[in-house]
């Protein structure tokens, strides 16, 4: 913009120059030059105001206009994704109807598939066996992810819980069948006196950034003869790797805008305890893509995108590895601007806990990235869904991150407890401004 305004001159400059300039051609000629451009310039720059206002239509100290949940939900229909109407607050506290958990997922084995379950305890490090196990960079000791190996999502970890068992049960990993690998089985909960026997790495390495500690899986339940799980992960990755399970060493969880003191930890998740999100949430997410598969206008262009894949919009909650999924606020991302929730019971279920062991805090919202571009049936990574259809319409809402778009929120909890499919929730504190 400064360089088509640094021909602007005043009105009374302009005047000047064709009055002295008037009679004499070769002038004439420059003055009208200087008109124009000058002209041009100051359209350019009124142009780019106006446009700048209808993008952001910011409210008072420079923030998002707000508006009711009902609005935002008319600004949604049809069409691609409306940014102006995703720029907004919405107006809190809103009516969330009757709020319920409708499904539980972990991953025991961090990036690899995940496991749907009817109830699932939990302690303030998150849910019973998730993230419990990663698998590492032999010499590195670098944490593998599908962000790096997509054929990670096809490796299926399954709990087998067995309270005659001295180790609790077991964990069996299985491989697709064209990969040649073996099943084998772990012990779930070792004993002191098999881990004395396994190597103990202390820097586990996630992201370069976290260390964490963690035991190597030197043996299995399969009896004599059998391979070590090194040896058939080893296998399966092309280069050596090892299976490692989270040592005793917390792990200490990085703090928030929100929360700059967070005193939590994790084992192997990526960032924090717990990962909740809504199925509103993510049929949003699907009525965007198929809106930009079906649209082909220019404004609509996505670098990539299958449009005969997505016109369906057919994103499913896996790949988004949340742990906690929420139905029935009938709002969009209605979990963004949850501080705490508390979980209640379903009427059949007895409710043994206290408050704080059901209270969770909403301590940030989830930054994607692009592992849930990676096909869970597949371990193919798509070029553009959902990762570029995202970043259209759920950027500059995490504070921190801003360039990043958000899916998702992170949460900590109370306590120790139980949550199970048909929970109700409720909302004690409202985030306000962008949310969580």
């Amino acid at each position: 913009m400064a360089h088509a305004l640094s021909f602007a001159v005043s009105p009374h400059q302009l005047w000047n120059l064709w009055h002295t300039h008037s009679s004499d051609p070769a002038s004439l000629s420059w003055t009208i030059s200087v008109l124009v451009l000058s002209l041009v310039g100051l359209l350019w720059s009124l142009s780019r105001k106006s446009s700048t206002r209808a993008r952001t239509s910011l409210g008072p100290n420079g923030s998002a206009p707000v508006c009711p949940p009902d609005q935002l939900k008319d600004d949604l229909k049809g069409g691609v994704a409306n940014a102006y109407a995703f720029e907004r607050q919405l107006t809190v506290p809103f009516d969330v109807g009757d709020v319920r958990v409708s499904k539980i997922l972990i991953h025991p084995i961090k990036s690899c598939r995940g496991t749907s379950l009817q109830e699932a305890r939990y302690t303030p490090e998150g849910l019973e066996n998730d993230r419990k196990w990663c698998i590492i960079e032999a010499e590195s000791h670098n944490i593998i992810t599908a962000r790096e190996v997509g054929k990670m999502v096809l490796i299926t970890p399954k709990v087998e819980v067995d309270a005659a068992s001295p180790y609790g049960g077991r964990l069996t990993v299985s491989f697709p069948a064209d990969s040649d690998c073996e099943t084998f089985s772990v012990p779930l909960n070792p004993t002191d006196d098999l881990l004395a026997d396994w190597p103990v790495i202390e820097d586990c390495r996630m992201f370069g950034v976290y260390l964490v500690e963690g035991y190597v899986v030197s043996s299995t339940l399969d009896g004599p003869g059998s391979r070590t799980p090194s040896e058939v992960l080893s296998d399966y990755f092309g280069r050596a790797v090892h299976l490692v399970m989270k040592g005793p060493t917390p792990r200490v969880c990085p703090p928030t805008q929100a929360f700059p003191k967070l005193q939590e930890t994790a084992k192997f998740q990526d960032g924090y305890p717990f990962l909740v999100a809504s199925e509103e949430s993510l049929e949003e997410v699907r009525r965007v893509v198929s809106a930009f598969a079906q649209d082909e206008s220019p404004e609509a262009r996505i670098g990539g995108i299958d449009r005969e894949r997505w016109k369906g919009g057919g994103v499913e909650i896996e790949r988004f590895r949340p742990n906690i999924v929420f139905k029935g606020s009938g709002v969009p991302f209605a979990e963004d601007m949850w501080r705490r929730i508390r979980l209640h019971p379903s009427e059949s279920e007895p409710n043994s806990m206290g408050d704080e062991a059901r209270t969770f805090t909403l301590v940030s919202k989830c930054t994607r990235c692009l592992l849930p571009n990676v096909d869970t049936t597949t371990g193919a990574r798509d070029a553009a869904v959902p990762y570029k259809v995202l970043l259209k319409f759920r950027r500059n809402k995490d504070p921190a991150r801003m360039s990043k778009p958000c899916f998702g929120c992170n949460a900590v909890v109370g306590g120790t407890g139980v949550v199970r499919v048909g929970d109700g929730v409720e909302v004690l504190e409202w985030a306000s401004g962008i949310g969580v």
